[in-house]
């Protein structure tokens, strides 16, 4: 099968909910058990392995945004919601995966929404796979090589009151929420440079309270967009809020964050070369974390193409990564 027509299979199936990706995999099995490849579910990530020491780790996610693009082709493009994030990556890991030896395929199932995946597949492995193992995480990245990534938080803030007439002064939480915002606003945050600069970035996303428009409410809360590239960015946000009273914040539960990540080993980012930095989260973080990995991230397409409704694949430069990516593996093994 052309890895045109594979990519085509897995666009075919919508994988915006839990149903969907259990399609997806199940379409995997198929195809790697079709070649004789060891498969299997391990933390419901979808595993295929070939020999048991492994050199190389191969990763990306087979979850997308919420469904925008129905699939057509026009010239060398495909379109459809998870051409580039990141079913096109899953398509270009596996082209390269059947070549290689001594390596593990991982697609994750639910990158877009809380990486308990791919953080309960690390820590199964933890201990299994060798230390120094170097990974390649698929995201578009217009075919550079990243060395890095920025951690993406969901911060809360809740900001507590006294109910009371608005025509009243009164303690109002969603004064002290506006204030903290402007406090954070003006907070020093860090920045790295690796081919430009990149900064952290602290955004408040969504707000809530109140039930009528002249009450003064009893709570509100602010939902924070936190990307860093420093350690700690929740600690800053965190000595804002507590000089206010009946404030308090916390991350959101039931998920699991990728922090800011960056790969440190400098003979491997001597041999790479012309390496630039992701701008936005990827999973690399717990492959280096929990499993001592070097990861980079890698892939064809535009980032500012993903979660839109004019995300597509150009074929020509999806050629392109097919030689890339292998340039990549014999510099990183």
């Amino acid at each position: 099968m052309k890895i045109e027509n594979f990519l085509l299979e897995l666009l075919k199936i919508r994988t915006d909910h839990e149903e969907g990706v259990k399609r997806a995999f199940k379409y995997l099995e198929g195809f790697f058990k079709e070649l004789n490849i060891k498969c299997s579910i391990i933390n419901n990530c979808f595993v295929a392995y070939k020999g048991r020491d492994w050199d190389v780790i191969l990763n990306s996610h087979i979850d997308t945004v919420k469904f925008q693009t129905p699939i057509r082709i026009e010239g060398n493009k495909i379109y459809g919601t998870g051409a580039i994030d990141a079913k096109g990556q899953v398509a270009l890991l596996t082209d390269l995966f059947l070549e290689l030896d001594n390596s593990l395929l991982v697609i994750s199932p639910d990158e877009e929404k809380a990486s308990k995946g791919i953080y309960g597949f690390c820590q199964a492995m933890k201990g299994k796979i060798k230390e120094g193992v170097f990974c390649i995480v698929g995201e578009p990245t217009n075919l550079k090589v990243c060395i890095g990534h920025k951690g993406r938080f969901e911060y809360i803030i809740k900001a507590f009151g006294e109910p009371r007439h608005a025509s009243k002064e009164g303690d109002n939480p969603i004064e002290k929420l506006s204030e903290i915002i402007l406090k954070l606003k003006s907070l020093k945050l860090g920045k790295i440079k690796v081919d430009k600069i990149y900064s952290s970035k602290i955004t408040p996303t969504i707000i809530r309270g109140g039930v009528e428009s002249n009450i003064i409410p009893e709570e509100a809360e602010v939902i924070l967009d936190v990307r860093s590239v420093e350690n700690n960015i929740i600690g800053k946000i965190e000595k804002v809020i507590n000089d206010y009273e009946n404030v308090k914040g916390f991350l959101k539960e039931d998920k699991y964050f990728a922090d800011f990540y960056l790969l440190k080993d400098e003979e491997l980012i001597n041999r790479l070369k012309n390496v630039s930095f992701f701008p936005a989260t990827a999973e690399a973080y717990f492959f280096h974390k929990i499993l001592k990995a070097k990861a980079v991230i890698f892939g064809v397409g535009d980032l500012n193409l993903a979660h839109t409704k004019h995300e597509f694949l150009d074929l020509k430069e999806f050629e392109k990564g097919r030689k890339e990516i292998r340039k990549i593996i014999n510099l990183g093994e």
